[in-house]
C-alpha cells in the first residue's frame, strides 16, 4: 500500500503509528510482567490491580480533552505534548521504588497516551486525500493491533533477559525518536477552531465521571459498596455533562451533533457497544487455558497472540475493501462476525477440540478488524472537518468506556457464580458456568448492533 500514501506524509504515518503500538504495548505488556515488579516494588495484589488501572483512568479520562485541544491549539502540538508526557512519565517509571508514586506516573503516562492517540488519529484524518483516509487509518489500526499481540511476549522475554525496568526505558527511547520525527520531520499540522475557549466545566465534570467509572470497575469484586456507589455516581455524573455540554457554547463534545446527526451516533453506540463486548474475552480465554487446559502462562499467552495477529494482518485487506466497498457494509458484517466468534466462544468446554478455540479467534480477529477500521472511518467523516478532533478523542473514549463496562460486567458474573473464591483449578466449572453466561450474552448484544449499523447505512 506504499504507493496510496501521498508524498510527503511517510514520516507521518511511522510517527503515529510507532506511538499507536506503545500505547496498547505499555497496557498489555506490563500486565504480563506484574509479578516480578511487585516483588521489586513491595506491592499488594491490589496495588498491583490498581497498576493498569491508573493507566487506563488517564487514558479515560483525558481522551475528549485531548482531542478538543488539538481542535483548539493544533494537532501536532498536543501530539507532540503527549509523547512528551508518555515518554518521560515512561523513563521515570523505571527508577520508582516506590507504589505510590509508581501509580501516580502511571496515571501521567496514561494522560500522555490519550493526548498523542487523539491527535494521531486526527492528524491522519486530516492528512488524507479524499478516498484515502481508510488506508491511512488502516496503517494505524494494524500498530494498534500489533502492540496488543507484541505485549505479553515481548515484555516478559525483556523481563527474563534484563529487568522489567527496561520495558520502560525501552519505551522512553522510542517516545524521544517519535518526539524527534514529529518536530523536525513533520510540519504538517491543523486546529480547526483557533481560538475558541477550552470547556473546563466540562472536562472535569467528565474526569470524575471516567475516575469514578474505572475504580467502580476495578474494585467491584473486593469492595461492592464502595463501588456501587461509584458507579452510581458515574451515572449522575454522566448526565449532568450531557446536560452541561447542550448548554455550552463551546463543548469539548458537541451532543448536538450526536443528536442531529444519525450516522455519527449510531456508529459511535455501535463502536461502544462492540468494545464492551468483545474486550474481556482475551480474559476469559487465558484462564480457560490454564486452569481448564493445563496451559503454561508463556504457552497460553502465545497462543492467545494468534487474534491480535489476526487483527493486525486484516486490518489492511479491511482498508483495501473501504475502498472497493461501501464501509459502511464492510463494518456490518465485521460486527456480524464478532457477534458469531463471541457465540461460538460460549459453548466452548474443557474437553472441546483446539480447533473450536482457533475457530473463534479466528473469527474475533476477522470481525473486529472488518468492523472497527470501517466504522472509525464513518466516525470521523460523519463528523465533518470542523469536529475532527472531538470525534478522534470521542473515539477513544467509546473504546476505553466500553472496556471499563466490560471489565464491571465480568466482575458481577464471576462474583455471582464463584462467591469469594478466587478462578483457579478447584473452580472451574463455576468459572466456565460465568464464562458461557457472559459470552453469550455478550455475542446477543454484539448480533444487535448489526441494527444500529444497518440503521446507519440505511439512506
Amino acid at each position: 500500500m506504499s504507493s496510496s500514501i501521498e508524498k510527503g506524509h511517510g514520516w507521518l504515518l511511522v510517527a503515529v503509528c510507532t506511538s499507536l503500538f506503545c500505547m496498547p504495548f505499555m497496557m498489555a505488556g506490563v500486565n504480563a510482567v506484574l509479578p516480578p515488579m511487585g516483588a521489586d516494588l513491595n506491592a499488594s495484589v491490589q496495588e498491583l490491580g490498581l497498576m493498569g488501572a491508573f493507566y487506563a483512568m488517564g487514558l479515560a479520562v483525558f481522551q475528549l480533552a485531548s482531542g478538543s485541544l488539538g481542535d483548539i491549539w493544533g494537532y501536532r502540538r498536543i501530539f507532540i505534548w503527549g509523547t512528551a508526557i508518555f515518554g518521560i512519565s515512561g523513563a521515570l517509571l523505571g527508577f520508582v521504588t516506590s507504589v505510590e508514586v509508581f501509580l501516580g506516573l502511571r496515571l501521567v503516562q496514561g494522560v500522555g497516551g490519550a493526548m498523542f492517540n487523539a491527535c494521531g488519529l486526527a492528524l491522519l484524518a486530516s492528512a488524507a486525500p479524499a478516498g484515502k483516509r481508510a488506508i491511512y487509518l488502516g496503517y494505524s489500526g494494524s500498530a494498534v493491533y500489533a502492540g496488543i499481540a507484541c505485549g505479553p511476549p515481548v515484555a516478559g522475554f525483556v523481563a527474563g533477559w534484563l529487568d522489567w525496568r527496561w520495558l520502560f526505558w525501552g519505551n522512553a527511547l522510542t517516545s524521544l525518536g517519535v518526539l524527534l520525527l514529529m518536530k523536525y520531520c513533520v510540519k504538517l499540522d491543523w486546529r480547526t477552531a483557533k481560538g475558541r475557549p477550552f470547556d473546563w466545566g466540562g472536562c472535569i465534570i467528565y474526569g470524575l465521571a471516567m475516575t469514578a467509572l474505572t475504580f467502580g470497575s476495578s474494585e467491584l469484586a473486593d469492595y461492592p459498596v464502595m463501588a456501587g456507589c461509584l458507579l452510581a455516581a458515574f451515572i449522575v455524573l454522566m448526565v449532568l455533562f450531557c446536560f452541561k455540554e447542550l448548554r455550552s457554547d463551546f463543548p469539548i463534545l458537541d451532543m448536538r451533533l450526536l443528536a442531529r446527526n444519525r450516522v455519527f451516533a449510531l456508529s459511535s453506540l455501535a463502536a461502544f457497544i462492540n468494545y464492551s463486548s468483545f474486550f474481556g474475552i482475551l480474559f476469559f480465554f487465558s484462564l480457560y487455558l490454564q486452569f481448564g487446559r493445563g496451559m503454561t502462562v508463556q504457552q497460553a499467552g502465545m497462543f492467545l497472540a494468534l487474534q491480535s495477529l489476526v487483527q493486525a494482518l486484516m486490518t489492511p485487506v479491511a482498508a483495501r475493501l473501504c475502498i472497493k466497498f461501501d464501509p459502511g457494509h464492510v463494518s456490518a458484517v465485521g460486527v456480524g462476525l464478532c457477534g458469531l466468534g463471541l457465540l461460538t466462544s460460549a459453548f466452548l468446554e474443557i474437553d472441546s477440540p483446539i480447533g473450536v478455540l482457533l475457530a473463534a479467534q479466528g473469527l474475533l480477529g476477522v470481525g473486529i478488524s472488518l468492523f472497527a477500521l470501517p466504522n472509525t472511518t464513518i466516525i470521523l467523516e460523519s463528523a465533518g472537518p470542523e469536529h475532527v478532533g472531538q470525534a478522534s478523542g470521542l473515539t477513544g473514549a467509546v473504546r476505553t468506556g466500553g472496556q471499563l463496562v466490560n471489565m464491571a460486567v465480568i466482575t458481577l458474573t464471576l462474583g455471582f457464580f464463584l462467591g469469594d473464591q478466587p478462578a483457579g483449578p478447584e473452580t472451574i466449572d463455576a468459572f466456565m458456568d460465568s464464562m458461557h453466561v457472559d459470552l453469550v450474552v455478550f455475542g446477543v448484544l454484539n448480533l444487535l448492533a448489526v441494527g444500529c449499523v444497518l440503521a446507519r447505512n440505511r439512506k
